[in-house]
C-alpha cells in the first residue's frame, strides 16, 4: 500500500457498517478515505466522523419502483463518473455492488485512468434478477452482465465478498483463471449493539408497552424475502396475548404487510418505516426472537446483515431458508436459533411459540448468540480482515 496515499469508496447505500469500515480503512492512509454515497444516515453524520474520512454525497438509491431504482443508479454512477475520471496516480477505488452496474461502468472508465481497485460483493447479479423473476436467465442481458462481472472481478486487485457459498458460487461462474474471492462476514459494534433490558430501552414504550416477547423483523422487506410466511404465522398466534410481532423497515413488501395486518385485523402485530441509526441500538434490544428470511433460490446470493446486529442483541435468531447456506451456518453450528424452510407458516409459529414457552432454550439461543457476536463477528476483527487483504493487494 505504499504508493497508495487515498481510497475511494464507491456505494451508493452505505449504512452503518459500510461507514465503519471506511473509518477503519481511512487511517490505514495518508490522505485518508472519500466515500461517495446517498445514505441519509451516513451522510447526516459526516462531521461527526474520523476526520480522514470524507464522505461526499450522491443520489440516495430509490426503492419505490423499478423505474425510480434504476433511474437513481444512473445518476449514482453520473456522479461517481467525475471521482473516477479526476482520480489521482496515488488512489486506489473499493467499489461496491450497489449500485449492480456500477462495476462494468467502473471498468470501462478505469481503462482510461488504470487504477488498482478491488471490489466487495454484497449481492450477485445478475442472479437476484433471475431468482426474482425480473429477467430469464436466458436474455442476452444476463450473458452480457456475467462477460462484464468477469471482467470487472479479473481486473480487480481482490475480490472480497461475505460469505462462503456466495464466493463458491461467483467461483463456478467464471472460467478457472478467474480469482477465487476472499470472504469477510459482515459485523456489528458489539460495545453500540447489545442486549438491553426492558426496564432500560428507552423505546420498550413506545414500541412495547405491554411488556411482551417481540417476534422482530427489521430490515428491508424486499421482493427476496418471505414476509408472507411471517405474516401468516403471526395471524396462525393472533390470540396469544403474550407475543407481538414487530416489522421495521421498507421496500416492496412494506405496504402489504399493512394491508394483510388491517385486513386479518391483527392486534399483535405493529409495523413502522426504517428507524434513525440512533434508535438502532434500542430497536434491536426489543427482540426476544427476531427473524431473518431468504426466498428459495437467493440463498447463495446474499447474506443478510441484519443477523449479526440480531447476534450481538443477544436475541434468539430465526432463520427462513431451504438448501445449505450461510444463515443456516451461521444458526445451526452457534446453536442461536432455529432454521425452518420457506412458505411453511405453520412450522414457524410452532418454532416461535416452542422457543418463547421455553425459557431455558430462549435464554440458551441469547446467550449463544451474544458469545458469538462478540468473539466472532466483531467489528475490530472485520475491519482487520479488511485492512490486511487491501493491504497485501493494492
Amino acid at each position: 500500500m505504499s504508493d497508495i496515499k487515498r481510497l475511494i469508496l464507491l456505494n451508493q447505500m452505505a449504512g452503518p457498517l459500510f461507514r465503519e469500515l471506511a473509518e477503519g480503512l481511512s487511517d490505514a492512509y495518508d490522505e485518508g478515505c472519500l466515500l461517495l454515497t446517498g445514505h441519509p444516515d451516513t451522510l447526516s453524520l459526516r462531521n461527526k466522523v474520523n476526520q480522514k474520512l470524507y464522505i461526499k454525497s450522491a443520489p440516495i438509491y430509490n426503492r419505490s419502483s423499478n423505474v425510480s431504482r434504476i433511474l437513481s443508479w444512473i445518476k449514482y454512477i453520473i456522479i461517481s463518473s467525475y471521482l473516477i475520471l479526476k482520480s489521482k496516480k496515488t488512489d486506489a477505488f473499493m467499489i461496491v455492488t450497489n449500485p449492480p452496474i456500477l462495476g462494468g461502468w467502473f471498468w470501462f472508465l478505469n481503462k482510461i485512468k488504470k487504477r488498482k481497485y478491488s471490489v466487495l460483493v454484497y449481492d450477485i447479479y445478475p442472479d437476484i434478477l433471475i431468482v426474482m423473476k425480473k429477467i430469464s436467465k436466458k436474455n442476452i442481458i444476463v450473458k452480457l452482465w456475467r462477460w462484464i462481472n468477469y471482467k470487472v472481478y479479473r481486473d480487480a486487485s481482490v475480490v472480497i465478498t461475505i460469505g462462503h457459498y456466495m464466493a463458491n458460487r461467483l467461483y463456478k461462474q467464471f472460467p478457472k483463471d478467474a480469482k477465487f474471492p476472499k470472504v469477510v462476514s459482515p459485523w456489528s459494534d458489539t460495545d453500540k449493539i447489545n442486549p438491553i433490558p426492558y426496564q432500560k430501552n428507552y423505546l420498550s414504550q413506545e414500541f412495547n408497552p405491554g411488556n411482551k416477547k417481540v417476534v422482530l423483523y427489521s430490515g428491508n422487506m424486499g421482493a427476496s424475502h418471505d414476509i408472507e410466511s411471517i405474516l401468516q404465522a403471526a395471524k396462525i398466534l393472533k390470540n396469544n396475548q403474550e407475543i407481538l410481532f414487530i416489522f421495521i423497515g421498507s421496500g416492496e413488501k412494506w405496504q402489504f404487510v399493512n394491508d394483510f395486518s388491517r385486513e386479518n385485523d391483527l392486534s399483535n402485530v405493529k409495523i413502522y418505516p426504517f428507524q434513525t441509526e440512533k434508535k438502532l441500538p434500542y430497536t434491536m434490544a426489543l427482540a426476544s426472537v427476531s427473524l431473518v428470511a431468504l426466498d428459495v433460490g437467493a440463498e447463495e446470493l446474499m447474506v443478510p446483515s441484519k443477523v449479526f446486529y440480531y447476534l450481538a442483541a443477544g436475541s434468539a435468531v430465526i432463520g427462513i431458508s431451504k438448501n445449505e447456506n450461510e444463515l443456516k451456518d451461521i444458526i445451526e453450528k452457534n446453536q442461536c436459533g432455529v432454521n425452518v424452510e420457506p412458505t411453511n407458516p405453520q412450522d414457524l409459529a410452532k418454532v416461535i411459540l416452542d422457543i418463547l414457552s421455553n425459557k431455558e432454550k430462549l435464554n440458551f439461543f441469547q446467550q449463544n448468540a451474544r458469545k458469538i457476536s462478540v468473539g466472532q463477528y466483531s467489528k475490530k476483527s472485520g475491519i482487520a480482515k479488511f485492512k490486511l487483504l487491501l493491504k497485501n493487494s493494492l
